[in-house]
């Protein structure tokens, strides 16, 4: 078994088992939910396991997480809660028949299993349970210390468990990744978790109509968090269609910049930048060849001069004067510095060298060349590092 393995699934799994497995020890009270409450959250975990919201990557969070979320917080044993996971994940595969559904059907169960465990211990370690007061029928209630501990793992546990599952150098960096993952995901950990907060406190009152009240609210914040996320990627996506314009004018190979960009956003995640300096290093890779638009429609200019017309061209855009900024130092030779542009720039240099450099990288022979190349264009050793780590890892395309 390889170390991947061993992280991405042996681990996660066995965490979560410990964990859901707490339930028994803590003797929480009795269940609130019966057989049909139990259907019915599984039918409601399917409707929502078709609604995920999407992030800016692409990567969609599952919103079925306010309906599994509000079954361990009303104290629901992890085998049940893990049902109500994995069967809403299995009849939303019936409808959808997307691919890669054992995975995401193990992902979802565990979850659940773990989310259930979670809850006991914030009941165990908590406040006791708050109960509202009503002249007639029942009165809402809410277990706090099993709402804040769901709310936990919601909203940085399972982010901060994804970066780890997901980073191919776990001891570098990790620590920077998940916060920046958590505070990525906080607007939608947020929505989900009072989501689920609000199901498990209403669900005393209302019973089987818990989950209308809760898909309402859930919708609403779907949609405008798919708005934003929607913005956000059709601002990356005009970016990346502006790097196409300098391939028009044929002195730069197609695909330059989305190459250059893919390189840098490795490099850049390699050497530990924080997550905006990296987004500014991707985009300066799509834009850095946008002063041929300008000065090479009637002859040649050097790069330098390059440089500086793309930086111009790219602060007549909005919120892009970072990415000018970076554009026009990469065109400078090798700048010295330790700031993040600086660094950036350099970063652009090295990506941008080695996608026009004939030699092959990922071939031993030719190595020791391409890395005797990239030191003389760049004159930073770390970055050149970075960038050789990166290929034997991903590899690089090919022109």
């Amino acid at each position: 078994m390889n170390r991947v393995m061993v992280r991405t699934v042996v681990i996660p799994a066995a965490l979560a088992v410990v964990v859901g497995g707490s339930w028994w020890l803590l003797s929480p009270g009795d269940p609130g939910l019966g057989i049909v409450d139990v259907l019915l959250f599984m039918f409601a975990a399917a409707v929502m396991e078709l609604l995920p919201i999407n992030l800016r990557d692409g990567r969609g969070v599952p919103t079925s997480l306010a309906v599994v979320g509000a079954a361990a917080i009303l104290g629901e044993a992890p085998h049940v809660v893990a049902a109500i996971a994995g069967g809403g994940c299995a009849l939303a595969w019936l409808v959808d028949r997307r691919g890669g559904v054992v995975t995401t059907l193990r992902h979802r169960a565990l979850v659940g299993w773990a989310l259930s465990g979670m809850a006991a211990i914030g009941a165990a370690l908590g406040p006791a349970t708050w109960q509202g007061v009503t002249e007639a029928g029942a009165a809402a209630e809410l277990n706090a210390g099993a709402a804040v501990a769901v709310g936990v793992a919601i909203i940085v546990g399972i982010p901060m468990l994804e970066v780890l599952t997901r980073l191919d150098i776990v001891g570098r960096y990790w620590f920077r990744r998940m916060i920046e993952t958590v505070h990525e995901n906080g607007l939608v950990g947020a929505s989900v978790t009072s989501t689920a907060v609000l199901g498990a406190l209403v669900h005393p009152v209302l019973g089987h109509w818990t989950l209308a009240t809760m898909l309402v609210p859930l919708l609403a914040a779907r949609v405008g968090l798919e708005r934003l996320g929607l913005g956000r990627r059709a601002y990356d996506q005009t970016i990346r269609a502006m790097s196409r314009l300098p391939e028009q004018l044929g002195s730069v190979s197609s695909g330059h910049g989305v190459r250059v960009a893919a390189l840098a956003r490795e490099v850049a995640l390699e050497l530990g930048l924080d997550a905006a300096t990296v987004a500014d290093a991707v985009r300066a890779s799509h834009l850095h060849e946008m002063g041929r638009i300008q000065l090479e429609r009637d002859a040649p200019a050097g790069q330098r001069e390059l440089a500086r017309a793309g930086a111009s061209v790219i602060r007549e855009v909005a919120d892009l004067d970072r990415v000018a900024t970076i554009v026009e130092l990469h065109g400078r030779g090798p700048v010295e510095g330790s700031d993040p542009d600086t660094v950036s720039a350099r970063i652009v240099a090295a990506c941008c060298e080695l996608d026009r450099y004939a030699p092959d990288p990922a071939k031993p022979d030719q190595r020791h060349e391409v890395v005797i190349r990239l030191l003389r264009h760049v004159q930073d050793i770390d970055v050149v590092a970075a960038l050789t780590r990166v290929i034997d890892r991903v590899g690089v395309e090919a022109p």
